[in-house]
């Protein structure tokens, strides 16, 4: 049996911004904070691997500089029921190898002093008064505060009995060359949401991003549905299917897979009494499933909020939910949650919400206020 003052269980951007950010806090928890994942690093994992400016202003925070090579973005086109939305400006976004940058965070972490446990699955927790009991398929860890940062499937959270009903979004995704996608005026640098899959009822959007990937220009294609309202609908993987068909692929020509992340609500509960829940375990942008963002950002408050733990001796984070709600991920997060909701619980019915001028005002009521993105409005031609 071994004791930390914090376990951090899931090792990707949520645990590992929890973990680098601890240690930038208090260098003097080296050696004191065990980051434990279930994965053996490096590991594939299913994303776009989109990161936003606010992702990298993150990264910043935390003394990360360099990691592994992307993609930039320098133009995203977004297409809506009743017309076609352009964002223009360098390096808007850039897209990265979810396996190749999960595996830096990780290994930063390590250089700083975080004790790191992959290939280590936790099994069992059991929060008491004094100290969070954690079982792992190797051993068994006490701590003063666990934080959450396991995924969708968190098993800390379904250990504690917290719901998540409702707020599950599924993906597929697969790569696909640029020569056989169809989709009009796709460039280099380029990200492409398709949002008119509303029309055939579907909560969501596909997506095409460049793919940091072996083969001929590849591209990650794939499908977002968002849980809002009484579900039910297309099977995603028919929906999917039937979207590919429109910009020439065919879904059986390739290998698809699928995960989950689970939607932020406001109102939901992601702490408990000396545990912390971070990233997918608590929730992520809503609209558009933008996680590393949120991920990251999450990771820095959640370590804020166990370091003044462990220097006040009051572990209940009583006020932890509005620190996330306060903070300026939190601030996206909510207004994204508000856009979603009336986008996707009536999918069918969201033409009528998007008029140019509730469209642009939504856009004004996204986007940062320093933003200096060029938009184009092309409305539907019948």
């Amino acid at each position: 049996m071994f004791n930390y003052e914090v376990i951090i269980v899931g090792a990707g951007p949520a645990g590992c911004s929890s973990a680098l950010q601890l240690l930038n806090l208090a260098p003097h928890l080296a050696g004191r904070v065990l980051l434990l994942d279930k994965a053996v690093f490096p590991r594939a994992k299913l994303c776009a691997g989109c990161l936003s400016p606010a992702a990298d202003r993150t990264l910043s925070q935390l003394g990360l500089v360099g990691g592994p090579p992307g993609i930039p973005i320098h133009k995203a086109i977004l297409i809506l029921p009743t017309g076609r939305l352009t964002f223009e400006q360098l390096n808007l976004a850039r897209v990265v190898s979810r396996e190749q940058f999960d595996y830096f965070l990780l290994q930063s972490a390590r250089q700083r002093g975080v004790t790191v446990q992959d290939g280590e699955a936790v099994e069992h927790v059991l929060p008491t008064r004094d100290e969070v009991i954690v079982r792992t398929s190797r051993d068994e860890y006490r701590t003063k505060i666990l934080i959450a940062a396991d995924g969708a499937n968190s098993t800390v959270r379904s250990r504690l009995g917290l719901n998540r009903a409702g707020r599950v979004m599924a993906a597929m995704e697969l790569h696909a060359p640029l020569a056989d996608i169809s989709a009009p005026n796709l460039e280099e640098n380029m990200a492409l949401a398709d949002m008119s899959l509303m029309n055939r009822g579907v909560p969501g959007y596909g997506w095409v991003f460049p793919a940091v990937a072996g083969g001929s220009l590849p591209r990650s294609v794939g499908i977002l549905a968002v849980p809002f309202g009484r579900g039910g609908g297309t099977p995603l993987r028919d929906a999917f299917a039937s979207w590919l068909a429109t910009i020439g692929l065919d879904i059986n020509a390739f290998e698809v897979k699928a995960y989950p992340s689970l939607r932020y609500d406001p109102q939901a509960a992601c702490s408990r009494h000396r545990v912390l829940l971070v990233g997918d375990a608590a929730g992520i942008d809503p609209l558009f499933g933008e996680g590393i963002s949120s991920a990251l950002a999450q990771g820095i408050i959640a370590a804020q909020a166990a370091f003044e733990a462990l220097r006040d001796h009051d572990f209940s984070f009583s006020n932890y939910e509005r620190r996330i709600r306060d903070s300026a991920i939190g601030s996206m997060m909510y207004r994204r949650h508000v856009v979603a909701r009336r986008l996707y619980s009536h999918p069918k019915l969201s033409q009528f919400l998007l008029s140019r001028r509730a469209l642009l005002q939504g856009i004004a009521l996204l986007r940062s206020p320093q933003s200096k993105v060029k938009l184009t409005w092309e409305p539907l031609t019948s």
